[in-house]
């Protein structure tokens, strides 16, 4: 029976499932819709977050109402996320929340944090 239960482990130990790609909305409510969007680079990606169990990070540009700016950086786990909101140095303009395994970083140059924060709503949504 031992030899079985090992057999299970080894093989199930040596199967790696393939990464799902992460999916940056097309758009989002409110009249926001995606104009790119791509890998980030790794040099942009924190060390810190790494550590955390980062599994990959895109950055996405949205037009609409104004101008949004988004770094979507996936965890392997909720609670990696929540520890993200923590341990990120928030620059003015920036925005952040968390959905599930997924830390979020808006950014705009617009002044209106209203509409940021309506844009920041409508992404959430749309995860």
């Amino acid at each position: 029976m031992r030899v079985l239960i090992l057999l299970v482990v080894l093989i199930f130990g040596s199967c790696e499932t393939a990464m799902k790609e992460l999916a940056v909305p097309a758009g989002a409510e409110g009249g926001w819709t995606l104009q790119s969007s791509a890998a980030m680079e790794a040099a942009r990606r924190p060390e810190w977050m790494q550590r955390l169990g980062l599994k990959q990070a895109k950055t996405a540009r949205y037009a609409g109402p104004i101008e949004m700016e988004a770094d979507i950086y996936e965890l392997r786990s909720d609670a990696a996320a929540l520890e993200c909101t923590q341990l990120w140095k928030r620059a003015p303009g920036d925005w952040q929340f968390i959905r599930r395994n997924l830390f979020v970083v808006l950014r705009s140059k617009h002044p209106n944090r209203e509409m940021m924060m309506d844009f920041s709503r409508a992404l959430e949504k749309a995860l």
